[in-house]
């Protein structure tokens, strides 16, 4: 889709290094993929990232993939010409879903994704592998749209790309994943928002948060959970005539934490 220079790679928090390392091939086989789940974010200051990392070493394990910890995404987000999902968001539908391409830039992998936010508070997530240039209207695609997604993939096409640097932490001893996304950029042709000062937690599970030790620790800390998506929020930034209400205690929250970003257009 569209590209810009993509930015920086943030240099490995010192925090980073006292965790054990879990390997993609032991998450795979794990219970923690939780392609259902429930979800909780958190929107926190750089600091306050180092600050968490340092109580968490010891209940968490950390993702290493080819000697690193710290993996760069690039997710192309396909809407129709009126922005329908995002619109489905903003205006509180219960059963509501988003389609996107996200690109491991680490591996070369990259997936078609279909996630489904329903009403019971689950998140449910369905994806194939395709090349980095795939097109909705390919065979492989287009079987899998029209098995698993409820509207015409016709009408859609890219409008957002969002990059960021992840790390994932992996409970050891519960169904428990955290991601952690850094260097946050929102990108359309005509415009970039970067966020390097602010960090995206994410705590996917489908056991009761109170068993988890990031979030006692979240709440220790005083960083409190938010409803917050990075396509709603990257659409209400880059494409203004759309309408955001529902979204600007979240830009404010985030021009916060961030000293105001950078915007590029």
């Amino acid at each position: 889709m569209m590209k810009t220079s993509p930015t920086p790679l943030s240099s490995l928090p010192a925090e980073l290094e006292r965790f054990e390392k879990i390997t993609l091939e032991e998450l795979k086989n794990s219970d923690a993929q939780l392609l259902n789940r429930k979800e909780r974010k958190f929107l926190m200051t750089r600091a306050q990232f180092s600050e968490l990392l340092t109580g968490l070493s010891g209940s968490y394990r950390v993702l290493e993939i080819d000697h690193s910890r710290m993996s760069r995404y690039s997710t192309d987000y396909y809407d129709t010409d009126s922005f329908l999902t995002y619109l489905q968001h903003h205006n509180g539908k219960a059963n509501r879903f988003k389609l996107r391409v996200r690109h491991y830039l680490s591996s070369g992998d990259s997936y078609l994704e279909i996630k489904e936010k329903r009403n019971t508070g689950n998140t449910m997530k369905r994806r194939i592998p395709v090349e980095g240039d795939t097109k909705l209207s390919e065979p492989a695609p287009e079987a899998f749209l029209s098995s698993a997604f409820p509207y015409d993939y016709r009408a859609f096409h890219p409008v957002l790309t969002t990059d960021y640097t992840r790390v994932t932490l992996v409970a050891r001893d519960h169904p428990e994943r955290i991601t952690f996304d850094l260097d946050l950029s929102f990108q359309t042709d005509e415009c970039e928002y970067s966020y390097p000062d602010v960090v995206v937690g994410e705590i996917k599970h489908n056991c009761p948060l109170r068993q988890s030790p990031a979030g006692a620790l979240l709440h220790t800390l005083g960083i409190r959970s938010t409803s917050f998506s990075k396509y709603c929020t990257g659409i209400s930034l880059t494409r203004t005539q759309v309408k955001h209400n529902r979204f600007k205690k979240n830009l404010l929250l985030l021009d916060k934490l961030s000293r105001g970003g950078t915007c590029i257009c």
